[in-house]
């Protein structure tokens, strides 16, 4: 059984090292707002926000 704890927490630690190795040219954007869109009764004001993640190419 300690085998397995072990093995499992080489397995997970490796996997968490690749993921933030991967992850670590990626850009990260925000952007926030408010859409007004015009409409038989007056104008209609919608807020937003956006979270944008990018990772690769070119921008």
């Amino acid at each position: 059984m300690k085998h397995l704890k072990r093995i499992f927490i080489a397995v997970f630690s490796i996997v968490i090292l690749l993921v933030f190795n991967n992850c670590s040219n990626t850009r990260y954007g925000t952007k926030a707002g408010v859409n007004v869109t015009w409409g038989p009764h007056g104008p209609k004001v919608r807020p937003h926000i956006d979270f944008d993640i990018y990772n690769g190419g070119r921008l």
